[in-house]
């Protein structure tokens, strides 16, 4: 999405974002310029970690343009649904956490409706009118992240499946001690037909 009112650089990140994530979603626009402004205001930086207050579009800006992913641990997701994130130096802690500010979105009507879900909005002039209006929503603050580290887990074999899983879970997977389930098995053969694959040398 071409657009003569965004900064060069962040073209390819726009181009990229709506090509990793499916579409160019306002969130994930919104989330570009919030990475961009926080990697400014923290400065040069050897290692990088990241917190993100929601788990819709704005982790995947994070994921593009930072070291930071799922993948690698590096990123820190919280299900507050809020449009912030913070990126920190990960030995000193020090960081900067970006959110956009409703006061200042307030003055984009068609934005506020979408960022109030006050109704169904033409998300594509929403993405179009936040480029043109880039960092004008942001605010942010100077922060230092408290949160412990995540320390290594040790495993053990699920006595009902024989999969492993955390031994912080006790004996069963979480799956089969019915904690957490987000599947049924509908054929059961597929394991046996799995184990007899002969070994590929």
């Amino acid at each position: 999405m071409e657009n003569p009112n965004c900064p060069k650089y962040l073209q390819p990140h726009l181009e990229r974002g709506a090509e990793f994530h499916g579409y160019l979603s306002p969130g994930l626009v919104i989330g570009i310029f919030m990475v961009d402004l926080a990697k400014e205001l923290l400065g040069p930086c050897d290692l990088i970690d990241a917190v993100v207050e929601t788990r819709s579009c704005v982790p995947d800006a994070i994921q593009l343009m930072t070291s930071c992913t799922y993948g690698n641990g590096w990123m820190a997701t919280k299900d507050w649904d809020k449009m912030a994130l913070t990126l920190y130096d990960k030995e000193a802690r020090e960081g900067v956490r970006v959110f956009v500010d409703l006061d200042k979105v307030k003055k984009y009507p068609l934005v506020h409706q979408w960022y109030m879900k006050f109704g169904d909005v033409d998300k594509d002039e929403v993405s179009r009118q936040l480029i043109d209006i880039g960092r004008d929503i942001l605010s942010w603050q100077r922060v230092r992240v408290t949160h412990p580290r995540k320390a290594k887990r040790a495993f053990v074999v699920c006595s009902s499946c024989g999969e492993t899983h955390p031994a912080s879970d006790g004996e069963l997977c979480q799956r089969c001690s019915g904690s957490d389930d987000y599947y049924e098995i509908t054929d059961k053969g597929m394991v046996a037909r799995q184990q007899v694959w002969p070994m590929v040398k």
